[in-house]
């Protein structure tokens, strides 16, 4: 009797741990999601003390949660695209992105629909298949895009209504139909992708750009690069980004975007405007990867008062750029670091200062990024 006692004890002590090692489903908490898009939002602004202390009365409760390693993950991110010519951070966001995947199918193992989970996991594959996307390893990139959309379309069945999906979604309807009509041998294999459709695809986006917790600015993000440069809708786009702009300042990434559609649009003197408070913004506050930012920003001031025939400032900015490229990684891989020295070296030459042009002009030839850009300096030495 003793023992079936002591059996019905182990046996309600297990099933008190089992109960224990469950866990909630924040996304289906309004608190959370409210918390969690304020955190969101503060991470994309560059603020993630801010983000870690909104986030951490829920981590505080269900540490083993693997959400905080996303959260980790995604900061890290924007580190890597900060600055998209420095590998050095590559192997240290993969690794952690891995992590969280695996910690996200551990949670799937005990909680088989959990929908933390799901997003999690189609949200980190997600961000390493764009890296890999980015260092143009297109077999990684594929293969991790597959896992996220499994996780996609499994969460997509339980929650059909969940804002951060129509990102996906749209993007799946948009580039379906773009593929085929963009690159003509895509249309060998259309019946293997699913029907298409941009009008209703850009709708869904919107909807998460609006509603979305985790996706709501990168789906800002996508309406206005589509926009940009599949649609060629300019002032669409230069709406996104605006908003991307004044929503997150602290954005580096954002602003630039911004700059490169104002200059697309000959809107300069709203983005001499931008580029100088930007600039001032960086500066006064001491804030991350103010050389990348500087080197971008400054290349297109340099060419805009260049167009507005005000060489002698364009040539101060121009000179700017390029010797901020010397202050950051991987020079000879940087491309406004080649843009800015050809544009520099151009000016120069055109005001006969032949020895400083052939110095600048000698040692972007000898780079290796944007090859247009390092031929056409070979070209005008040449030539002179």
């Amino acid at each position: 009797m003793r023992k079936i006692g002591l059996l019905f004890f182990v046996f309600l002590f297990l099933l008190g741990s089992s109960t224990r090692a469950q866990l909630p489903e924040l996304i289906n908490d309004a608190a959370f999601r409210s918390d969690a898009q304020t955190a969101v939002d503060s991470i994309y602004n560059f603020k993630f003390q801010a983000a870690d202390k909104q986030l951490r009365p829920w981590q505080e409760q269900y540490p083993d949660h693997p959400l905080w390693d996303l959260m980790d993950g995604i900061k890290l991110w924007w580190q890597v695209l900060s600055d998209l010519e420095d590998p050095s951070n590559d192997e240290q966001f993969f690794n952690l992105m891995k992590r969280v995947d695996y910690k996200a199918s551990q949670l799937l193992r005990r909680q088989r629909s959990h929908a933390d989970a799901l997003i999690i996991k189609a949200v980190s594959n997600g961000y390493i298949g764009r890296q890999y996307a980015n260092r143009s390893e297109w077999i990684s990139s594929v293969n991790q895009a597959r896992k996220a959309m499994s996780a996609y379309e499994y969460l997509l069945e339980l929650k059909p209504d969940l804002a951060d999906l129509k990102l996906a979604e749209g993007m799946k309807l948009y580039y379906s139909a773009h593929l085929p009509e963009a690159y003509p041998i895509v249309k060998t294999v259309s019946w293997f992708l699913p029907e298409g459709d941009k009008e209703e695809g850009l709708k869904l986006m919107k909807v998460a750009s609006e509603e979305a917790i985790f996706a709501r600015a990168e789906a800002t993000y996508f309406l206005g690069n589509i926009n940009y440069n599949y649609e060629h809708n300019y002032e669409t786009a230069l709406r996104h980004f605006r908003s991307l702009y004044e929503t997150y300042p602290n954005n580096n990434y954002y602003v630039r975007y911004y700059v490169r559609v104002l200059y697309r649009m000959k809107k300069y003197e709203t983005a001499l405007n931008v580029i100088s408070e930007s600039l001032q913004r960086w500066e006064q506050n001491s804030l991350a990867f103010e050389s990348v930012l500087r080197e971008e920003l400054l290349t297109w001031k340099g060419r805009m008062l260049t167009k507005e025939n005000k060489k002698d400032e364009a040539l101060s900015s121009l000179r700017l750029a390029f010797e901020a490229g010397f202050d950051l990684p991987a020079t000879q891989n940087r491309s406004y670091h080649v843009i800015s020295g050809f544009l520099l070296g151009k000016l120069l030459h055109e005001n006969n200062s032949r020895v400083e042009s052939k110095k600048v002009l000698t040692h972007v030839a000898a780079c290796k990024a944007e090859p247009e850009y390092r031929e056409a300096a070979q070209k005008l030495m040449d030539n002179s």
